[in-house]
């Protein structure tokens, strides 16, 4: 199901583009000017907020159960980028949000620098990521204890990745791209309220994030 929606979004770059670009005419810049994304985009999260437990009590008799164990999420968003042409490549920025099951919401703030190749334009990209997402599990424990643990994480790292960009007409754009996210990964020590049973909780927040996009481009606003 997965390699489909990718293998469908990429073979629409290609199919879009072959005939309606030769029946408009063309624009005097085919790429410079400001992106909304009108239909927003949609992929998948592979990784990040997956919870792991180390049980450091002396007995060894706890056990854990968390609903962020997912190895993938389905994820969905908008964006906004503007392009300028800088005398061949374009250079420009991009903020997007999206949001998933156990994500609030993942953004990124980003440079941009793209080379056009005919309909097409590659780029490269890279900036700020954030990621607020949800946190919820229990520990049980051989008394019979039961404790449980929920609450959001906000986390500020590193996002960069690459893309590509095909034009559908002469303002509309579909696009294809993977950004790693670099949210980082760390153990926290925590224990149980009633028997002061103590654990780790290890979280990885590192993510990589496949999706397609399309974009309708105003040219008059920059």
């Amino acid at each position: 199901m997965r390699l489909n929606f990718y293998a469908a979004a990429s073979a629409a770059i290609f199919a879009l583009v072959t005939t309606p670009l030769a029946a408009q005419p063309e624009s005097v810049d085919p790429w410079a000017g400001l992106y909304v994304g009108i239909g927003g985009n949609a992929g998948e999260i592979f990784g990040g907020n997956k919870l792991s437990f180390q049980d450091l009590s002396a007995d060894k008799d706890l056990s854990f159960l968390s609903t962020n164990t997912s190895n993938s999420e389905f994820v969905g968003g908008v964006q906004i980028s503007q392009l300028w042409n800088i005398g061949g490549p374009y250079l420009g920025i991009v903020s997007d949000v999206s949001f998933a099951k156990d994500f609030k919401y993942l953004s990124s703030f980003r440079a941009v620098l793209g080379a056009p190749a005919g309909p097409f334009l590659f780029y490269g990209t890279g900036g700020i990521g954030m990621s607020v997402t949800h946190e919820q599990f229990t520990v049980n424990s051989a008394t019979g204890e039961t404790d449980n643990f929920q609450g959001d994480d906000r986390r500020y790292g590193w996002a960069a990745g690459a893309g590509i960009q095909a034009l559908v007409t002469p303002h509309l754009s579909l696009g294809v791209e993977g950004i790693y996210y670099g949210l980082g990964h760390e153990t926290t020590p925590l224990a149980t309220a009633l028997g002061g049973e103590p654990f780790n909780l290890i979280a990885d927040r590192n993510l990589t994030l496949v999706r397609a996009r399309l974009d309708y481009r105003f040219t008059s606003i920059f």
